[in-house]
């Protein structure tokens, strides 16, 4: 079986983050911001903060930043990081969650990051990328692992997953224009959504699918509203 087949969500992610990157520097070139070649490298900003997370827009209903963010990246280095990264957690998350669980960590664990963003972030500046939902993998299986007790630094997935992490989070700390706050929020996303899908060590049955994404789904919806009454 083909690695199309066997992963057809992690596949899906990464064709659309791309053809989102191409479209976002084709709209650049047309509007007679950046030319197609220069937009291919670094993405014209005009078009990017369309799509981009910022808090204060959000702020004025525009709530679809929270997704939509996910999905643009600033530059070819920054989007082919992210892309590489998504692969390889993919590659063994949605094999091991489903593809529908898969999907639905991912998504959640993007707006996770993008609600911590809107907490801690810039009021005003944008912020775009995939890390966020890539983070929220991460603490899938850690939260998985959490309640189903096969959490051990003995375990050589888990060792190599919190080694990644750290190293992440060390990363997003020393390098300018890198916001760990996202990468943070979906972390905990993560972990959340990992711990309550996982059977506990005594129960061997899995809760519903949904049960899951309800709760997550449902404690960002409260998020968002107290972070809108506060601010508004």
């Amino acid at each position: 079986m083909s690695n199309f087949a066997r992963l057809p969500v992690t596949f899906a992610l990464i064709s659309a983050c791309v053809l989102v990157y191409v479209g976002v520097a084709y709209a650049g070139s047309v509007a007679g911001t950046t030319p197609l070649n220069v937009g291919l490298v670094n993405q014209p900003f005009p078009v990017l903060q369309r799509g981009a997370l910022v808090p204060e827009l959000v702020a004025q209903g525009e709530y679809w930043r929270l997704l939509s963010s996910v999905f643009l990246h600033s530059g070819a280095i920054h989007l082919g990081f992210n892309m590489l990264s998504l692969y390889y957690l993919g590659s063994f998350v949605e094999e091991s969650f489903g593809r529908g669980r898969f999907l639905a960590l991912y998504i959640l664990s993007g707006i996770s990051g993008g609600i911590a963003y809107l907490y801690f972030g810039d009021f005003t500046g944008p912020a775009v990328g995939a890390s966020g939902a890539i983070f929220g993998l991460l603490g899938g299986v850690l939260g998985y692992s959490l309640r189903r007790g096969t959490f051990s630094w003995q375990n050589p997935i888990i060792r190599q997953l919190l080694i990644l992490t750290a190293l992440n989070l060390y990363l997003g700390f020393t390098i300018p224009n890198i916001s760990n706050t996202a990468h943070i929020g979906g972390l905990i996303g993560g972990l959340l959504f990992g711990w309550l899908t996982a059977p506990t060590v005594y129960a061997r049955k899995r809760v519903p699918a949904a049960t899951p994404v309800l709760i997550v789904l449902g404690a960002e919806i409260v998020l968002l509203g107290a972070w809108l009454l506060y601010i508004l």
